[in-house]
């Protein structure tokens, strides 16, 4: 393992200029923030254009990076105003941007090849093997999921070949980032797109055959704080702690910045009083660190009216009062065009002005000058120490004094020097499959769901890689760190399935290695044809298409592509088991969320279903790792709708067979064999 010497980066957040003010006034290494496109807090203010080159601007001022959030996921004709708004960043000079579409990752990888990428928790990296992929895609950091465990992450920076990024105090989603569409689901609102409307905060009742859950809020989380675990984290060779809180205020953003600020320059735990001051500011129902330590008990939480009434009592942010310190050394002699030089830390930029003209009445003085050159009131900056070489009966103007001020802070601050290649962005293509009868595909969950219809029905049926199966081909496990992925070559050279289907990067290149052809999974987000062109590149001989994506926008990508026509959607991915409450209501296993032991302790599935407050039940399924996945409450139903399926140019139709008996995907097979309307057309959803 590798033992970072130095402190690692704090990253605040800031969803407005009061909070990026409150940030850097806390002591932020660097802060992250969004435009009003493309960022995935779209219900934050934001920063539009010219706020954003200012915000950038004063980052650098004050030695702090920024690094910008373009991670939502993108459809087609949304790539030209993305490359406008980059452009915009690279000339700022933006330090990073954060990313979850890997089409816009590539675009942008070739038009502006000297702005950093930071691949976005979003993206679903977990493992050093995802980090790997990832490297090899032109991203130069990974942001780790907030699930991990303490020595997941260990062993994943040990590992990495990209700097790794980690949640340390904030909101958690209770849904694996990037995994979640039940928003979307729900009201429409796409996660995904950066519009999440929470509903994972409202309240359910958990109903099942085995121990359930009693809590009324099984989704809510409380938030995540790690500030008992610094000493901890410190060894942990991460290299950036992040704050969650763009939609927060600039008096949480300063008074949490400030605290970590302390805690990591004194290298300590906090305390009980600190982690109560934490708490005042924004929690809910106290804080947990139940990811970190395994410990998956007790980590529901909902916003209190004492909770709230605590925050009432935070200190308020009154703005920012840091400047930065300056030097400067002013030349002025005859026949000599006058000089400043400016240095700040190590960094140090000369700017000429006009010549010097023989003084009529009062010559230029030090002392003079100097009331000209320490006007710095409107920039962040403040002067230090100021010194000169001046001849003596020498003149310049004051004007001409602040022309060259001004020119100097300009220099001192102004952007790096990056390149924007004239790069055209062909959409890629391939060959048609227009009026070529679909390849069928499945996906079940056990092989007790399996009809004897199914064989001659479908080209290839998919089942979990824990059903040990070597008659089918294989889906491997949606959440995979580095010690499954460990586990997975073997598993896969036992199985010796046909064929796979892969959730990550990781295992798109795993696929390709043991010469397997791979289908790329819903769960990589496919929303454009730049998107599905990259993933084809890793070696995914198809991508299965995002299922919020409208069918225009599906029949427009052109890669060779798979399209759900069946099923309930896996609406979230969950690592806590919210069947049994983190395990404290597990009658049969107990180990209250995902486990990764080599040999499967449990050969079933556990079945319970979350009823929201219409009366909508949406069925949850407890994986063989003890994993969650919630579906939704109706299925995706296109039996009737073969003309519009085939209009799509997909190779691919697949159907996704969750809770459904045996005797009911054999007649889901039936009602798609002879084209039958749905029964009732309330109870199911379509393809629009």
């Amino acid at each position: 393992m590798h033992l970072k010497t130095d402190l690692p980066e704090l990253l605040a957040p800031a969803g407005s200029p009061e909070a990026l003010s409150a940030a850097i006034e806390g002591g932020a290494d660097a802060v992250y923030f969004g435009s009003v496109r493309f960022s995935a807090r779209m219900r934050a203010k934001n920063f539009d254009h010219s706020e954003i080159t200012d915000a950038i601007a004063l980052c650098r001022a004050h030695g702090v990076k920024s690094y910008i959030t373009v991670n939502t996921r993108l459809r087609d004709g949304e790539i030209p105003e993305l490359l406008d708004t980059v452009s915009v960043l690279n000339d700022a000079g933006a330090d990073a941007l954060i990313i979850a579409d890997l089409g816009a990752a590539s675009l942008i990888r070739e038009r502006f090849p000297d702005l950093p990428l930071h691949a976005s928790t979003q993206l679903s990296g977990v493992s050093s093997r995802d980090a790997l992929e990832l490297s090899k895609l032109g991203f130069s950091r990974m942001v780790c999921p907030r699930e991990l465990s303490l020595g997941q992450i260990m062993s994943l920076t040990a590992n990495s070949p990209l700097e790794i990024e980690m949640f340390i105090h904030g909101a958690h989603c209770v849904s694996f980032s990037g995994q979640c569409m039940l928003s979307y689901a729900m009201g429409g609102r796409s996660g995904n797109r950066g519009e999440c409307a929470q509903p994972c905060r409202l309240p359910y009742m958990v109903a099942g055959t085995t121990g359930v859950s009693k809590s009324e809020y099984p989704l809510s989380l409380k938030d995540m704080c790690l500030a008992s675990h610094v000493r901890e984290i410190l060894l942990s060779g991460v290299t950036s702690l992040k704050i969650e809180g763009r939609q927060k205020s600039p008096d949480y953003v300063w008074g949490v910045t400030k605290m970590y600020r302390a805690l990591l320059d004194g290298r300590r735990d906090a305390t009980k009083e600190e982690i109560e001051s934490l708490a005042a500011l924004f929690s809910r129902d106290g804080f947990s660190d139940g990811y970190l330590k395994k410990r998956y008990v007790g980590m529901l939480g909902i916003r209190r009216e004492v909770d709230t009434e605590n925050s009432k009592s935070a200190e308020v942010f009154e703005g920012l009062t840091k400047r930065v310190p300056i030097s400067t050394h002013l030349t002025v002699k005859a026949e000599m065009p006058i000089t400043l030089s400016v240095t700040v830390g190590e960094r140090t930029v000369t700017v000429t002005g006009v010549t010097p003209t023989e003084a009529r009445t009062v010559p230029l003085t030090a002392d003079a000058a100097l009331k000209n050159i320490e006007k710095l009131g409107g920039t962040p900056f403040i002067l230090d120490t100021f010194t000169a070489d001046m001849e003596d009966g020498l003149f310049v103007t004051p004007a001409q004094l602040n022309v060259l001020r001004r020119d100097a802070i300009a220099a001192l601050n102004a952007p790096p020097a990056r390149r924007a290649l004239d790069v055209v962005h062909e959409m890629p293509t391939y060959p048609e499959t227009h009026g070529k009868k679909p390849i069928y595909t499945a996906e079940f969950l056990s092989p007790g769901q399996i009809p004897a219809q199914a064989e001659s029905f479908f080209d290839e049926i998919y089942l979990p890689l824990h059903c040990r199966t070597k008659d089918y081909s294989v889906a491997l496990p949606e959440y995979a760190p580095d010690k499954r992925m460990g586990q997975l070559e073997a598993a896969l050279s036992l199985a010796s399935p046909k064929s796979v289907l892969a959730h990550s990067p990781a295992q798109i290149a795993l696929g390709g290695k043991m010469g397997i052809p791979v289908t790329a999974s819903l769960r990589l987000n496919v929303f454009n044809g730049f998107c599905a062109d990259e993933i084809i590149k890793m070696g995914a001989d198809a991508v299965t298409l995002s299922p919020e994506l409208p069918l225009g926008a599906m029949r427009a990508i052109r890669a060779p592509k798979s399209v759900i026509v069946y099923g309930r959607l896996p609406l979230m991915l969950t690592l806590r088991c919210a069947i049994s409450d983190g395990g404290s209501a597990c009658r049969i296993h107990g180990a209250g969320g995902f486990t990764e032991n080599d040999t499967v302790e449990k050969n079933h599935l556990c079945m319970a279903s979350l009823k929201d407050r219409t009366g909508a039940s949406f069925p949850i399924v407890g994986m063989y790792d003890c994993t969650n996945i919630l579906y939704n409450s109706i299925p995706v139903y296109m039996a009737d709708k073969a003309a519009t399926l085939s209009s799509l140019g997909a190779e691919r139709w697949h159907f996704l067979f969750t809770t459904e008996s045996k005797k009911e995907a054999a007649e889901i097979i039936t009602a798609y064999k002879e084209g039958r309307a749905p029964r009732n057309p309330s109870a199911i959803r379509r393809l629009k």
